[in-house]
């Protein structure tokens, strides 16, 4: 019989312990659960932050419900009847305005650099001066120098019936005027030709000298020519 007693009394505790045991057990796991669901909050509320549609509405309204076993959910919408409600408002993120379009810039454009004008002739050498000079006579002569050759003239020689006044002289100059240069030219061509006669016949003392006025003339036509 007290065998049977003993028996019975463990059977009682055990009994009575699992009793006692299991609310707690319920509660524990309760808690691990809303544990588990507040780490699973801020990722569950980012997924609901994800712009679905276009970004009109600038906030949005999260509904954290917790029913009856403590289980947490998040939705976008109020909880199910019989479920304990919190709601958060919570800016939209948005996407950054588009960048404005920006227009590529122009390339520089080529300038090609103005031709170089090509050198133009030379200018014309003008022949040395020449002036033309008329005698009272009328004979004319050329001279490179301003020269009227002013002189005296015996008055017979001019003409004049002078008596006895014959051997009086009347003072006379040349009548010079300056040449154009194709006119010069002109003139420097024939005293070139009748320079080389000379230079031809020319004595040995003089030779030397018309040498030279042949090249000197010549230079000088050749200055006309260009």
């Amino acid at each position: 019989m007290a065998a049977c007693a003993s028996g019975a009394s463990s059977r009682a505790i055990r009994a009575s312990s699992r009793v006692m045991a299991g609310p707690g057990l319920e509660v524990a796991a309760a808690r691990a659960d809303n544990a588990r669901m507040r780490l699973r909050w801020w990722p569950s509320l980012a997924i609901l932050l994800i712009p679905v549609g276009p970004p009109a509405a600038q906030e949005i309204t999260v509904y954290r419900c917790q029913d009856a076993q403590g289980r947490v959910t998040l939705q976008d919408e109020p909880c199910p009847a019989g479920a304990a409600q919190s709601t958060r408002r919570m800016q939209r993120p948005q996407d950054p305005p588009p960048k404005p379009a920006t227009l590529p810039a122009e390339a520089p454009q080529a300038t090609t650099p103005a031709p170089t004008p090509e050198p133009g002739p030379p200018p014309r050498r003008s022949p040395p001066t020449l002036y033309q000079c008329t005698a009272y006579d009328g004979a004319v002569r050329y001279s490179e120098n301003y020269d009227p050759n002013p002189r005296c003239i015996p008055l017979a020689v001019l003409g004049y019936d002078a008596g006895p006044w014959g051997a009086t002289c009347r003072w006379v100059e040349d009548s010079c005027v300056r040449l154009d240069d194709a006119s010069a030219c002109l003139v420097y061509a024939e005293k070139f030709e009748q320079a080389e006669s000379d230079a031809l016949h020319a004595f040995s003392d003089t030779a030397a000298y018309r040498k030279s006025e042949v090249i000197r003339l010549r230079q000088i036509l050749d200055d006309c020519k260009e």
